[in-house]
């Protein structure tokens, strides 16, 4: 109980701190902000896909909930989605919100909280900037993060062959990692994990996720998520390559490493 109220105090300075590091811009319509240690300014173009279009500076996309671009710029490849909402409210409207203030807008949290991550030199993307562009009381939003180099998704990984047990046992040691630092990931799906060209296992998507205390309730929620994303992807056409036998070994990897 102590270590998790020291833990508390730690993440609560390192927040603040953390806050002080983000560089906000206001515009005409809402909010720019970026992290400063890799871009000295930002634009409203910079989260526009047409901008990047005419740059020719597009590289890839993916399809989720919506359209995520992947981009060239300065040598490096970046990330730019759009933030979508899902359920049923998503049919009354698919990427605006109710607008209060910065502070409580979803892409102020997840960049705030994934430049935290970084201070704590978790495995997780670099924010670079967010974008809040108001309209009356709502508002719609974009993240900018940076790419991880040569990675694939558990389900893609999965769908072409079984995993070796090394790498369940490092997605293991990766997911205890964060839960050690109190980090609640809310949809760790097969999707969220990542695995670079060199085995480096990521976590990504951090929408709605949050540092609180260390405790069993939260965590293993989070593991039945994974499970469930694993049951879900095998009951599909197709193939998802994983065995009962797999899963029990990352449980076992996952209560040595927490």
């Amino acid at each position: 109980m102590l270590f998790a109220a020291c833990v508390v105090k730690l993440l609560r300075f390192v927040s603040q701190a953390i806050t002080m590091q983000i560089e906000k811009q206001k515009t005409a319509d809402g909010w720019l902000f970026y992290n400063p240690a890799v871009w000295r300014q930002v634009s409203d173009a910079y989260f526009e896909p047409r901008h990047w279009q005419q740059n020719r500076a597009v590289v890839g996309q993916a399809m989720g909930r919506g359209k995520t671009l992947f981009f060239r710029f300065e040598h490096r490849e970046f990330v730019l989605r759009h933030y979508h909402r899902g359920g049923l409210v998503a049919k009354l409207s698919n990427d605006r919100y109710l607008y209060s203030s910065l502070q409580r807008s979803r892409v102020w949290k997840e960049f705030s909280l994934l430049m935290k991550l970084q201070t704590l030199e978790l495995p997780a993307p670099v924010p670079i900037a967010g974008r809040v562009k108001r309209k009356g009381l709502s508002f719609q939003a974009d993240l900018i993060l940076e790419r991880i180099s040569g990675a694939k998704d558990l389900a893609k990984l999965l769908s072409e062959r079984r995993l070796p047990l090394d790498l369940w046992q490092k997605i293991a040691e990766t997911i205890a990692q964060f839960h050690r630092a109190g980090v609640y990931h809310a949809d760790l799906n097969l999707r969220n994990i990542m695995v670079d060209d060199q085995q480096q296992v990521w976590l990504i998507d951090f929408d709605n996720g949050r540092i609180c205390r260390p405790r069993k309730k939260w965590q293993q929620a989070n593991l039945a998520r994974f499970y469930r994303s694993l049951e879900k992807e095998q009951a599909k056409p197709g193939y998802c390559h994983w065995l009962e036998s797999d899963w029990q070994y990352f449980v076992a990897c996952y209560q040595q490493a927490l």
